[in-house]
């Protein structure tokens, strides 16, 4: 059935072409478009089917949360119950954090006694120490003493006919016999030289300073050291003094003269210098043998090290 609508006096203001005064508009109905179609009642009701199942399929995976977030009274007791449980962790964790707290100092002052006993007990290990070596200096000491004693009575005679044939052998003008008694003379004095230094071990040794001429001490050093005909001895003095314990000065060239011979064996060479710069003097003594070996380089220093 055809049916029109007739409208007048409308609005001019209305923007509707629809709307304009005085048209008249036909028309007839038709059937409903499949867009249309889909919001028929049967339509409606296979959506409300699918949420419906949606909702089923929710409520299986979350049996729990969505009744309580559909339930006000629900959620608010789980919020509660949630609040609780949250302030309870919040308290076992202080109490936690509080029990580090105390475990650290615990800690700490278990350290700090560990150190102070470590120091008493390196303190008391440093005594005993000394002590020991205190104890073994005395006994040292006395040994050295009586030693001392007996080996200085026979040094004693010896010098004494040192000296007597000294006397005796001038008027000869033997010149041979000459020096071999001032070489005897010297080595009893170095012997005896020795012995005090073995004293001076165990005891504040006294020095006796003087101004003394380096290449004296030198030159005197190596007439007491016998070098074997193999052996070049290379000297460089030079004439200048310092103030020294000429006696300990001679005792330690010696040495280390000796030594530079011993490790030279039986060829090579042997050299000494002196030198000065501004206020120090070096004496340098260098021999062409293997060396001291590594590990005896930090005790070649100490007292009474010897490697025979």
């Amino acid at each position: 059935m055809r049916k029109y609508l007739h409208r007048e006096n409308s609005n001019n203001s209305d923007v509707d072409p629809m709307n304009a005064p005085t048209r008249t508009v036909f028309f007839t109905k038709n059937k409903p478009t499949p867009q249309e179609s889909e919001t028929s009642p049967s339509s409606s009701k296979n959506n409300l089917k699918s949420l419906q199942e949606i909702d089923k399929r929710l409520s299986d995976i979350f049996p729990d949360s969505l009744s309580e977030f559909a339930d006000p009274e629900k959620f608010n007791k789980k919020l509660r119950e949630l609040k609780k449980d949250i302030d309870k962790e919040i308290k076992m964790y202080d109490a936690i954090h509080k029990k580090l707290i105390s475990k650290s100092e615990s800690v700490k002052k278990s350290r700090d006694s560990l150190f102070k006993r470590q120091q008493e007990l390196t303190t008391y290990i440093e005594k005993k120490s000394n002590d020991f070596e205190n104890k073994n200096l005395e006994i040292i000491g006395e040994m050295s003493s009586k030693m001392a004693h007996d080996i200085r009575n026979p040094l004693t005679v010896l010098k004494s006919q040192v000296d007597l044939m000294k006397i005796r052998h001038k008027k000869h003008e033997d010149e041979l016999m000459s020096t071999s008694l001032v070489r005897m003379e010297s080595a009893i004095l170095h012997i005896t030289d020795q012995i005090n230094d073995v004293l001076d071990f165990v005891r504040d040794p006294k020095l006796d300073l003087k101004l003394y001429s380096l290449k004296t001490l030198v030159d005197d050093s190596v007439n007491e050291v016998s070098f074997p005909e193999d052996i070049e001895l290379n000297v460089s003095s030079k004439n200048c003094k310092v103030r020294c314990d000429a006696t300990k000065m001679r005792v330690i060239l010696t040495n280390i003269i000796h030594n530079a011979v011993q490790s030279v064996g039986t060829k090579g060479t042997v050299s000494l210098a002196v030198t000065d710069s501004n206020s120090d003097a070096t004496i340098s003594i260098e021999d062409s043998g293997p060396g001291i070996p590594e590990e005896n380089l930090e005790k070649i220093f100490s007292p009474l090290f010897t490697t025979k």
